[in-house]
């Protein structure tokens, strides 16, 4: 059945869909959405964040996916992770309407499999095809159940409880930026035991008190408020990023807080670790420390989560602010996550500030560079096979011997002494100059000598 409409194609994105509601993206492409998910998809959860606009697209998408001849269980306005685990119990795909960490004025989907890992980008780009296609399926309309929400968050906290407990009592911040996030985050730590001051906490698609993205807001309630408690705790619009802040009111990196949940979790559990090529070396140094191995692995949360259950590995993280951890939950969950790490915190007789400051740190930076979408990818694959040329025909200048070069996503080169890593940017118009060194010193040199490098691949794309 023909059903053509018009669409932007770029609102799909590698892993997810995002629009603007009302422009770029509203009910009639939400319903073809629908449709061509259930197409290849077959049944699924359906659930939504916090946005006005959220109710009536999955709505439209419901319709879609009935239309399809597939059944929807709906389970409404819940966290992600609510959503993905009752995929993962109801063993069907799971799709939920959200645009995350985004603005108020955009809105997306993301799809999920059984076992909570989000679809890839040739599944997302399949789903575009058929919508461009117009080839909109007709069936004997299936039916819509409705799933409580309220049951599925209590099996949901009594899960991730049965798995580990706190120490002692400590008191926690939890802002919930009144995301999704605020119907299970407090619940969940409450019902541990831990001792919690909630911070906006009420639903509110508006997002009135700070931006749905913690990484980039100041956070100053939190601030404010951790320094009198162990650890300050923030969720974004959907509930699957979080910033963890220390009594200092200081944002830790994904790597500490990684470091953090991996001093205590390769005590027990077997399995390497997972990281993406942008992490810093302090996660190689927390897998050294219990002889385990890091999986490099392309920037992006799915390549994680596929990577992680791929090689059964005991941990997983992604720069941006996702992990994994298997022996909670088999998806990219930030409220389990941030429930671990506190934990942890509990069991120990230091501050987490304390903890921060006795782990390894080298001097990082990243820079961006701009550059035109058109140009990007083949500038950075020039720069990479130039490399790879210098490479072949000479040993590293500074004795370390032939470079070690990772092409899997952009190119980052291995020193004994350091790394870089040159990517373009799958959302901007931009290059990416990633650095780390042992010494600040050391840091300055590469970043003069790749910075040049990109700087004068950049000019020669248009010249």
């Amino acid at each position: 059945m023909k059903q053509e409409i018009k669409f932007d194609p770029l609102i799909f994105r590698a892993y997810d869909v995002r629009g603007i509601y009302g422009k770029t993206l509203d009910e009639e492409i939400m319903k073809s959405i629908g449709n061509a998910f259930g197409q290849i998809a077959g049944d699924c959860v359906v659930g939504w964040d916090v946005r006005g606009s959220s109710i009536p697209l999955a709505q439209a998408f419901v319709e879609g996916l009935t239309d399809s001849g597939h059944n929807a269980m709906i389970i409404g306005q819940t966290p992600l992770a609510a959503t993905c685990f009752a995929g993962w119990k109801q063993n069907i795909n799971s799709a939920y309407i959200t645009a995350s960490h985004l603005t108020k004025e955009w809105n997306g989907i993301k799809f999920f499999d059984r076992q909570g890992v989000g679809l890839m980008q040739e599944g997302t780009f399949r789903i575009r095809d058929i919508v461009a296609a117009s080839k909109y399926a007709k069936k004997e309309k299936k039916i819509t159940q409705d799933i409580s929400s309220k049951e599925t968050i209590e099996k949901y906290i009594e899960h991730i409880i049965s798995k580990i407990k706190p120490g002692k009592k400590i008191k926690l911040i939890i802002d919930c930026g009144n995301g999704a996030a605020g119907s299970l985050a407090p619940k969940l730590f409450e019902k541990a035991g831990f001792i919690c001051k909630n911070i906006f906490i009420e639903p509110d698609g508006d997002f009135p008190n700070r931006l749905p993205d913690p990484a980039e807001d100041e956070l100053t309630e939190l601030s404010k408020n951790a320094k009198n408690a162990y650890m300050g705790i923030a969720y974004d619009g959907d509930g699957d990023r979080l910033v963890i802040m220390d009594e200092r009111g200081r944002k830790l990196t994904p790597e500490q807080i990684s470091y953090i949940i991996l001093m205590d979790l390769l005590e027990k559990e077997k399995g390497h670790v997972v990281a993406n090529v942008e992490c810093t070396r302090m996660i190689d140094d927390a897998a050294k420390k219990f002889s385990r191995k890091v999986e490099r692995i392309p920037v992006g949360h799915t390549y994680m989560m596929q990577a992680v259950q791929k090689s059964k590995a005991a941990f997983g993280v992604e720069r941006s602010g996702h992990y994994a951890i298997p022996l909670l939950v088999p998806f990219d969950d930030s409220i389990a996550i941030s429930y671990y790490a506190a934990c942890v915190l509990s069991k120990s007789d230091k501050k987490l500030s304390e903890i921060v400051d006795e782990m390894p740190a080298y001097p990082f930076e990243r820079l961006n560079f701009e550059c035109d979408d058109k140009e990007k990818f083949s500038t950075v694959e020039r720069i990479k096979q130039q490399l790879k040329k210098q490479n072949n025909k000479e040993s590293d200048a500074r004795g370390a011997g032939p470079l070690k070069i990772n092409d899997m996503d952009g190119v980052r080169v291995d020193f004994k002494d350091g790394w870089i890593l040159i990517r373009a940017s799958n959302t901007g118009p931009s290059i990416r100059l990633t650095i780390e060194a042992e010494t600040k010193e050391r840091l300055e040199e590469l970043k003069k000598e790749f910075s040049e490098m990109l700087e004068e691949g950049i000019r020669s794309a248009y010249s």
